[in-house]
């Protein structure tokens, strides 16, 4: 008879072939952040050289913006979860708030004539940046981050009871609070957003059917009253999206320019640098539109590399969820998940023309330093949730 080695202290954990969700996580990432340099470099020279700066000025700024992501990353990685729900998910959420309301004032006192307060910036038309010249930061992007923490937070409560109206209310509050003071500061598009994170995390959670019919329904009721009744270029962006060649020479303008970029590059692209929009017949190439540049660039191969990229981190963020013992954590990566998903399926949507015009940049690609480092915080938070155990002797479903 052959005997048997046992493993003290117990059997031998199990192994899989596959790399840990985390490590996908941090490559996939990567990989976005290499095409997003690569990407605005091309497409933002000429812009940077009409408005008299060097040629790589805006991607200079952006390999700053992705260090100081990076920095924020990895600080945010370290501080255990506890931390977050304990002491940083309530006090952000009144911080975001104030800046919030602070934009949302602005936008007030713009509209009635009076002009935008102290130290809040306009840029086409929008007042949803604070800060100076040199120093711009967008709030509705900490919105996101601030919102996530605060339903992982309640939703955590041991006694939260989703299938009754009171278990639901401080979810929905909180959501409905941040979404009203971004919309008031006018970004439609950022108030769908958040509600789309909402409503994801709530399904995850278990709310029933009927409250998440109810989201739906209030969502579709303030995109509706906010097209029709707020600013008009809305109704003509929606119009434009139903019949582009109606409104070439207006709102659909550059969704054509888009489309003409992407056909252009089709199978390989035109090459690195090649691209034919930058030259000033696409406005926002390296912000919203950046993948129809990468599109002409590098082909339809280029942009099913990127859609990869993103669906790893998708995918390892689920992933990084379902294992996660902690109520807490499996809320927030869950949150986090969402909201980088969704928002990059809303810009590569806008670019092909599935979706109207939103102004929602491409997480870790597109120009941008809010968005580049409140993203790179919420990628921290994720790696916190893979790596963190829950502590002996203590519950896991806090």
């Amino acid at each position: 008879m052959t005997a048997t080695r046992v493993r003290r202290g117990g059997p031998a954990p199990e192994t899989s072939a596959l790399p840990a969700p985390r490590r996908v996580l941090v490559a996939a990432v990567a990989g976005c952040c290499a095409v997003g340099l690569l990407t605005v470099s091309s497409a933002s020279q000429v812009l940077a050289v009409e408005a008299g700066d060097p040629p790589w000025y805006f991607v200079v700024r952006q390999a700053l913006w992705l260090l100081a992501g990076v920095a924020t990353a990895a600080v945010a990685a370290r501080i255990p979860l506890r931390t977050w729900r304990d002491r940083i998910a309530l006090p952000l959420l009144w911080i975001t708030a104030l800046l919030l309301g602070y934009i949302a004032l602005s936008e007030v006192s713009r509209r009635i004539g009076t002009g935008v307060l102290p130290f809040v910036l306009e840029r086409n038309g929008s007042t949803r940046w604070i800060g100076l010249s040199a120093v711009q930061f967008q709030p509705s992007e900490l919105a996101k981050l601030s919102l996530v923490l605060c339903l992982a937070r309640l939703l955590s409560e041991p006694d939260r009871d989703l299938s009754t109206r009171q278990g639901v209310a401080a979810p929905v509050g909180v959501a409905g609070l941040l979404a009203t003071l971004v919309m008031v500061g006018d970004d439609l598009g950022t108030t769908v957003l958040l509600g789309v994170v909402l409503l994801g995390v709530l399904m995850l959670a278990g709310a029933p059917w009927r409250y998440l019919a109810g989201i739906v329904a209030v969502l579709g009721a303030v995109a509706f009253l906010a097209i029709r009744f707020l600013e008009g270029f809305r109704a003509a962006r929606l119009a434009a999206f139903l019949d582009p060649e109606a409104h070439a020479d207006g709102a659909g303008y550059q969704i054509i320019q888009s489309q003409i970029g992407l056909a252009t590059g089709g199978l390989l692209g035109l090459g690195p640098g090649s691209s034919r929009n930058k030259w000033g017949y696409l406005p926002e190439a390296h912000t919203d539109f950046v993948v129809s540049v990468l599109g002409e660039e590098y082909g339809f191969l280029g942009l099913v590399g990127l859609v990869l990229l993103i669906g790893l981190i998708v995918l390892s963020g689920l992933a990084i969820a379902r294992r996660c013992p902690s109520r807490f954590g499996q809320m927030a990566a869950f949150g986090v998940t969402i909201w980088l998903g969704v928002q990059a399926f809303i810009n590569v949507a806008v670019t092909v023309g599935l979706l109207p015009t939103k102004g929602i940049t491409l997480p870790f690609v597109s120009y941008g330093g809010s968005s580049m480092v409140v993203s790179f915080i919420a990628v921290g938070l994720l790696y916190r949730v893979a790596v963190e155990e829950p502590a002996p002797g203590r519950s896991t479903r806090r």
